[in-house]
């Protein structure tokens, strides 16, 4: 009798592989599909890799303490000269890097069905294949929406020949390099948009890009969810 019972339990536990393996591979091709058409970085991490849209997101940096003033604050690694100090933005005494501790970028979710139903904002906040390489992700700023004529002037943006608000105080100067048409105003095509990066004096975007100042829609991912 007791052979009979081991018999069974052996039985019942080779039949139950099967539906272990089906339940694996059905909860693999769930977070699959979830990671690839719902929300990025759920299961794979995606990582902010630099200092353009600091402070709101922030690529690998290092943080300082301030013994004149006591405070704390960060400066990008893609931003650090190579003796690896840096100034306080509060009072402007040096920092050195004895008072410092290294963070890695902040890891984004992306929500991918964010434009499925209405067209990307002005000032959202988006992240998109690079024009540069597609096998590259960016995160910047929606500021010019399709059809619209954008320009750069005193560190203000105008659209269509009106100076708009801007949600935070940055200026959006025209660096050398940049397209030196945007002084006079660049025109966006249907399904193109102009892109900034907050952390404005570094950033690579629409004012740079080789390919031209258009982002165009169809390389849009989607808008980050949150910081993980």
């Amino acid at each position: 009798m007791l052979n009979g019972r081991l018999e069974s339990l052996t039985y019942m536990s080779k039949s139950s592989l099967p539906a272990a393996c089906r339940l694996a591979v059905g909860v693999s091709l769930v977070a699959l599909v979830t990671h690839t058409w719902l929300v990025m970085g759920l299961v794979v991490p995606v990582t902010v890799a630099g200092s353009s849209m600091a402070p709101a997101l922030s690529g690998p940096r290092c943080v300082y303490h301030c013994d004149a003033c006591q405070r704390e604050f960060a400066i990008g690694l893609d931003q650090l000269a190579t003796n690896s100090a840096a100034t306080c933005p509060q009072c402007g005494a040096w920092a050195s890097d004895s008072n410092s501790g290294v963070r890695r970028g902040d890891r984004l979710m992306i929500d991918r069905t964010a434009f499925m139903f209405r067209p990307p904002r002005r000032w959202e906040v988006v992240v998109f294949r690079s024009p540069d390489d597609v096998r590259q992700l960016c995160v910047k700023r929606i500021v010019g929406l399709p059809g619209e004529t954008v320009a750069l002037s005193g560190g203000d943006v105008h659209v269509n020949g009106q100076r708009i608000a801007k949600p935070r105080d940055v200026a959006y100067e025209i660096r050398y390099g940049d397209n030196g048409r945007l002084r006079e105003g660049w025109q966006l095509g249907p399904g193109e948009y102009f892109v900034l990066g907050d952390n404005a004096a570094i950033s690579d975007d629409s004012r740079n890009w080789p390919t031209g100042p258009a982002l165009d829609a169809k390389l849009l991912l989607g808008k980050p969810l949150g910081v993980r």
